[in-house]
């Protein structure tokens, strides 16, 4: 999966944006109409609680989303992916992944699906220049 472009990124952010203002609108319209005034204290006071309203739905929306990444990350694991998938899925590591989602099935399946040869000393020892096992 690529990276999102710059301007996919800022396309994203404004349609994110708008969600947000829209929901942050809906949320904070209870009770504002019979509040509205037109003196500068109160249009100050209007923006102050547009902005945290806007807040207030984003943060809402940060915790859908991430209940909707952690769903993923569960059928995508019962698809057969592992954790270096999920990790590169979200821009982390295999660890960030395993300790972001330590409960998932591929936890114990995939972990035996790799077993090092016999008498190797594994992949860290002949990368840092450690002898073979004895006898050789």
């Amino acid at each position: 999966m690529r990276e999102l472009t710059s301007n996919e990124r800022q396309e994203l952010r404004r349609e994110l944006s708008a969600v947000a203002a829209n929901w942050a609108q809906r949320l904070n319209t209870s009770g504002m109409d019979a509040q509205r005034g037109a003196d500068d204290e109160r249009s100050h006071l209007d923006g102050m609680r547009a902005h945290l309203a806007r807040m207030a739905a984003g943060e809402q929306m940060r915790r859908l989303l991430a209940d909707l990444v952690s769903a993923s990350a569960e059928e995508a694991a019962m698809c057969g992916a592992g954790y270096p998938e999920l990790g590169a899925a979200v821009g982390a590591s295999r660890q960030a992944a395993r300790k972001r989602w330590p409960n998932l099935s591929i936890s114990k399946g995939r972990a035996n699906e790799w077993k090092p040869p016999p008498g190797s000393i594994g992949w860290a020892g002949s990368h840092l220049g450690y002898p073979g096992p004895p006898g050789t």
